[in-house]
Protein backbone atom coordinates (compact mmCIF):
# COMPACT_ATOMS: atom_id res chain seq x y z
CA UNK A 1 0.00 0.00 0.00
CA UNK A 2 1.51 3.48 -1.00
CA UNK A 3 2.33 5.78 1.92
CA UNK A 4 -0.95 8.23 1.09
CA UNK A 5 -3.22 5.14 0.98
CA UNK A 6 -1.91 4.06 4.63
CA UNK A 7 -2.49 7.43 6.21
CA UNK A 8 -6.31 7.21 4.82
CA UNK A 9 -6.83 4.03 5.77
CA UNK A 10 -5.06 4.86 9.39
CA UNK A 11 -7.32 7.67 9.59
CA UNK A 12 -10.74 6.38 8.37
CA UNK A 13 -10.07 3.85 11.15
CA UNK A 14 -9.52 6.30 14.15
CA UNK A 15 -12.60 8.19 12.92
CA UNK A 16 -14.43 5.03 13.10
CA UNK A 17 -13.02 4.31 16.15
CA UNK A 18 -13.44 7.80 17.62
CA UNK A 19 -17.51 7.71 15.96
CA UNK A 20 -18.13 4.03 17.19
CA UNK A 21 -17.05 4.94 21.06
CA UNK A 22 -19.26 8.34 21.08
CA UNK A 23 -21.95 6.48 19.90
CA UNK A 24 -21.77 3.43 22.01
CA UNK A 25 -21.04 5.40 25.53
CA UNK A 26 -17.95 5.15 27.68
CA UNK A 27 -19.23 2.76 29.56
CA UNK A 28 -16.28 0.53 31.13
CA UNK A 29 -17.61 -2.58 33.35
CA UNK A 30 -21.02 -3.97 33.91
CA UNK A 31 -23.94 -1.51 33.72
CA UNK A 32 -25.13 -0.02 37.20
CA UNK A 33 -27.34 -2.84 39.06
CA UNK A 34 -30.73 -2.38 39.23
CA UNK A 35 -32.74 -1.56 42.81
CA UNK A 36 -32.93 -4.47 45.17
CA UNK A 37 -36.58 -5.03 45.55
CA UNK A 38 -37.47 -7.80 48.36
CA UNK A 39 -39.69 -10.90 46.68
CA UNK A 40 -42.84 -11.40 48.31
CA UNK A 41 -43.98 -14.60 45.89
CA UNK A 42 -43.98 -17.90 46.84
CA UNK A 43 -41.11 -19.93 46.55
CA UNK A 44 -38.62 -21.13 45.06
CA UNK A 45 -36.47 -18.52 44.87
CA UNK A 46 -33.04 -18.11 43.33
CA UNK A 47 -30.49 -16.01 44.62
CA UNK A 48 -30.34 -12.47 43.33
CA UNK A 49 -28.40 -11.67 40.03
CA UNK A 50 -27.26 -7.91 40.68
CA UNK A 51 -26.11 -8.84 44.70
CA UNK A 52 -24.49 -5.30 45.39
CA UNK A 53 -28.20 -4.08 45.34
CA UNK A 54 -28.87 -6.05 48.00
CA UNK A 55 -25.34 -6.34 50.05
CA UNK A 56 -26.09 -2.49 49.82
CA UNK A 57 -29.65 -2.07 51.45
CA UNK A 58 -28.52 -5.08 53.84
CA UNK A 59 -25.94 -2.69 55.16
CA UNK A 60 -22.67 -4.43 54.02
CA UNK A 61 -19.57 -3.35 52.79
CA UNK A 62 -18.70 -4.52 49.63
CA UNK A 63 -15.83 -7.09 49.57
CA UNK A 64 -13.75 -8.37 46.76
CA UNK A 65 -14.61 -12.37 46.33
CA UNK A 66 -11.30 -13.56 47.30
CA UNK A 67 -11.63 -11.87 50.64
CA UNK A 68 -11.61 -13.57 54.31
CA UNK A 69 -11.88 -11.94 57.68
CA UNK A 70 -10.00 -12.17 60.34
CA UNK A 71 -12.54 -15.44 61.85
CA UNK A 72 -14.34 -16.54 58.81
CA UNK A 73 -17.15 -19.23 60.57
CA UNK A 74 -20.37 -20.99 59.11
CA UNK A 75 -23.73 -21.63 60.43
CA UNK A 76 -27.07 -23.80 58.53
CA UNK A 77 -29.90 -22.25 57.70
CA UNK A 78 -33.02 -24.38 56.84
CA UNK A 79 -35.98 -22.73 55.62
CA UNK A 80 -39.71 -24.07 54.96
CA UNK A 81 -42.75 -22.86 54.18
CA UNK A 82 -45.94 -24.43 54.45
CA UNK A 83 -44.17 -27.61 56.05
CA UNK A 84 -42.11 -27.59 52.55
CA UNK A 85 -38.46 -27.50 52.37
CA UNK A 86 -37.56 -24.58 50.20
CA UNK A 87 -33.55 -24.88 49.04
CA UNK A 88 -30.99 -22.23 50.19
CA UNK A 89 -29.50 -21.43 46.81
CA UNK A 90 -25.65 -20.91 46.03
CA UNK A 91 -24.88 -17.29 45.51
CA UNK A 92 -26.78 -14.94 47.60
CA UNK A 93 -24.58 -12.21 48.86
CA UNK A 94 -22.57 -12.76 46.12
CA UNK A 95 -22.18 -10.28 42.52
CA UNK A 96 -19.55 -13.21 40.36
CA UNK A 97 -20.43 -10.25 37.29
CA UNK A 98 -18.59 -7.35 39.86
CA UNK A 99 -16.20 -9.84 42.01
CA UNK A 100 -17.67 -8.38 44.78
CA UNK A 101 -19.40 -10.23 47.66
CA UNK A 102 -20.83 -9.64 51.03
CA UNK A 103 -19.13 -10.65 54.67
CA UNK A 104 -22.45 -13.20 54.50
CA UNK A 105 -22.95 -15.34 51.58
CA UNK A 106 -23.26 -18.85 50.32
CA UNK A 107 -21.14 -21.04 48.02
CA UNK A 108 -24.01 -23.80 47.77
CA UNK A 109 -27.12 -25.37 47.84
CA UNK A 110 -26.83 -26.84 50.89
CA UNK A 111 -27.88 -24.57 53.57
CA UNK A 112 -24.68 -23.53 54.98
CA UNK A 113 -23.58 -19.91 55.11
CA UNK A 114 -20.38 -18.16 55.36
CA UNK A 115 -19.79 -15.34 57.48
CA UNK A 116 -15.93 -13.68 56.52
CA UNK A 117 -16.88 -10.55 58.64
CA UNK A 118 -13.64 -7.50 58.61
CA UNK A 119 -13.47 -7.73 62.26
CA UNK A 120 -14.56 -10.25 64.74
CA UNK A 121 -16.91 -7.77 66.35
CA UNK A 122 -19.41 -7.76 63.73
CA UNK A 123 -22.66 -9.94 64.17
CA UNK A 124 -24.35 -9.94 60.99
CA UNK A 125 -28.91 -11.25 61.61
CA UNK A 126 -31.12 -12.86 59.88
CA UNK A 127 -32.85 -9.95 58.96
CA UNK A 128 -29.58 -9.14 56.79
CA UNK A 129 -29.36 -12.74 55.39
CA UNK A 130 -32.99 -12.47 53.99
CA UNK A 131 -32.05 -9.09 52.64
CA UNK A 132 -29.28 -11.06 50.68
CA UNK A 133 -31.51 -13.68 49.49
CA UNK A 134 -33.72 -10.51 48.03
CA UNK A 135 -37.17 -11.75 50.29
CA UNK A 136 -39.17 -9.79 52.08
CA UNK A 137 -38.41 -10.96 55.95
CA UNK A 138 -40.16 -9.09 58.99
CA UNK A 139 -41.35 -10.61 62.23
CA UNK A 140 -44.30 -11.67 60.94
CA UNK A 141 -43.79 -12.65 57.41
CA UNK A 142 -40.98 -14.47 54.71
CA UNK A 143 -41.86 -13.42 51.80
CA UNK A 144 -45.45 -13.61 51.05
CA UNK A 145 -46.17 -16.75 54.29
CA UNK A 146 -46.79 -14.63 56.68
CA UNK A 147 -48.66 -16.94 59.17
CA UNK A 148 -47.02 -18.36 62.09
CA UNK A 149 -43.36 -17.34 61.46
CA UNK A 150 -41.35 -19.52 63.72
CA UNK A 151 -36.82 -19.29 64.39
CA UNK A 152 -35.16 -21.60 66.10
CA UNK A 153 -31.32 -21.87 66.69
CA UNK A 154 -29.96 -24.94 67.43
CA UNK A 155 -33.51 -25.95 68.65
CA UNK A 156 -34.37 -23.80 70.99
CA UNK A 157 -36.88 -20.83 69.81
CA UNK A 158 -35.22 -17.40 68.84
CA UNK A 159 -36.25 -13.66 67.88
CA UNK A 160 -36.86 -13.46 64.67
CA UNK A 161 -33.69 -10.96 63.65
CA UNK A 162 -31.31 -13.51 65.35
CA UNK A 163 -27.13 -13.23 65.26
CA UNK A 164 -25.94 -15.65 62.69
CA UNK A 165 -23.59 -17.31 65.27
CA UNK A 166 -20.55 -19.48 64.48
CA UNK A 167 -22.14 -23.06 63.96
CA UNK A 168 -25.66 -22.48 64.87
CA UNK A 169 -27.90 -24.68 63.16
CA UNK A 170 -31.19 -21.82 62.39
CA UNK A 171 -34.68 -22.87 60.91
CA UNK A 172 -37.24 -20.31 59.48
CA UNK A 173 -40.51 -21.71 58.89
CA UNK A 174 -43.79 -19.76 57.80
CA UNK A 175 -47.46 -20.79 57.00
CA UNK A 176 -49.49 -19.11 54.15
Amino acid sequence: MRAGRWRRAVGTAAALLLASSVVGGCQVGPAPPAAADLRTGAPPWDAPRDAVSYIDKAGFERLPLDFSGPSPYTLNIAVTVDGKPVQVPAGIGVDKLRAEQAAVHTHATDGQVWVEAKTASERPTLAQFFTLWGLRYDANCLADACTALKVTVDGKPAPWDSPLLRNARVTVSAQH
